[in-house]
């Protein structure tokens, strides 16, 4: 095998990188969690092509903790996804009404492509949904008018 690999060089590797790899080089050998200096000895004792490899997982698994964010940590809650889902959903449906209106009335500035049965038929279903949330919101004791502390 040559010295060369088919894997991209490694990105500057941070503290953090580090220490994921080195703790699931830890996991992978069963080394025991409650002697960290045996896994670092192991860990620096490592051949390199072994290490590189827990680094790139360590970045990988990084990367994709770094994009998830987790409700908790906007300060929301299921609550507050449920407002804003409801205010989202009756936004866009009185959008929706608004423009079957114009079309009733012959206001509207543009010939919609999709059949205005079609679109009629959506704002139905919107419109149950939205029923269907203000009935779960009340079994939740979850207010669905209350303003976020953003929009106050």
């Amino acid at each position: 095998m040559s010295d060369k690999t088919l894997d991209p060089p490694l990105p500057p590797i941070d503290a953090r990188a580090e220490a994921v790899a080195e703790r699931l080089f830890g996991l992978k050998f069963a080394l025991r969690k409650d002697d960290p200096k045996h896994i670092h000895d192991e860990w620096e004792h490592a051949a390199e092509w072994i290490r590189d490899g827990y680094l790139r997982q360590a970045i990988e698994v990084l990367a994709a903790a770094d994009q998830a964010q987790p409700a908790s940590a906007d300060g929301s809650d299921y609550g507050e996804r449920m407002r804003v889902e409801y205010r989202e959903l009756t936004a866009r449906a009185g959008r929706l009404r608004d423009m079957l209106q114009r079309y009733a009335d012959g206001t509207l500035d543009f010939e919609p492509v999709c059949p205005i049965s079609l679109l009629s038929r959506q704002l139905d279903v919107m419109d149950a949904y939205a029923n269907l949330l203000r009935r779960r919101a009340k079994i939740e004791h979850v207010n669905l008018e209350k303003q976020d502390s953003a929009t106050e």
